[in-house]
């Protein structure tokens, strides 16, 4: 995969990008993009998620600003969050990036921090198609806690499949909830896979980030050759 300072990226022979929806932010990464635009970005991304921190959900799970009830300390330390959160979302992608993978960010997830999602598009031939969608997804390997529930919701552009697992860490043991969504779109030459999968220990959010997942898979457009 390579990766053009647009956000395109391109896999074998096939581009596809993340139009973000609102409340959205594309990560860029240092191994491919402009240092320069990530400057652009990292303090455009600090305001964002400053904006988003300064509001909590109401009863029905609206976002409401409380900026007026804060004093100075607490408005200095919401920005200090903010300028973290970029900082680990930045190192985040960084850190995916060789795989081939971008990260996508949701700000205003009932309350919390910006919430990192991870996505990658898969190219195979149709004579022999990459087996490896399910496992991306989280549909099989490892220790789940129970067998991982697997969905196939209904596309418009492909098929679907959607993956909630649990699993206990071995080394802390808490507990680990991911939530995979991927679709598969046949050509007579290639077989598309888009996957998206997102992992937290804060499993409170797991109902809202499956809704959040249906949103901004649309958002990954794939289309045959470089732009």
């Amino acid at each position: 995969m390579t990766t053009t300072n647009s956000g395109e990226a391109t896999t074998a022979g096939w581009s596809w990008r993340v139009d973000p929806p609102a409340g959205w932010l594309v990560v860029p990464s240092t191994l491919t993009e402009d240092h320069a635009d990530i400057a652009v970005w990292e303090r455009g991304a600090a305001g964002a998620v400053r904006v988003s921190l300064e509001q909590q959900p109401d009863a029905d799970g609206e976002p409401v600003a409380v900026h007026d009830a804060m004093d100075d300390a607490v408005g200095a330390a919401l920005d200090r969050m903010a300028e973290e959160s970029v900082v680990n979302l930045r190192a985040f992608a960084d850190g995916m990036a060789p795989e081939g993978h971008r990260v996508v960010a949701r700000l205003g997830v009932l309350g919390r921090g910006p919430v990192p999602v991870l996505v990658a598009v898969r190219v195979s031939d149709p004579a022999e198609p990459d087996d490896g969608l399910m496992a991306a997804l989280g549909a099989t390997g490892g220790y789940p806690a129970a067998p991982p529930t697997v969905e196939y919701p209904e596309l418009p552009d492909g098929d679907g499949v959607r993956v909630v697992r649990l699993d206990v860490g071995e080394e802390t043991g808490g507990a680990w909830l991911s939530v995979g969504l991927g679709r598969r779109t046949d050509h007579s030459d290639a077989v598309v896979d888009t996957v998206l999968v997102w992992r937290t220990q804060d499993v409170l959010l797991g109902a809202a980030m499956v809704d959040l997942l249906d949103e901004l898979l649309p958002a990954v457009r794939v289309t045959r050759g470089a732009a």
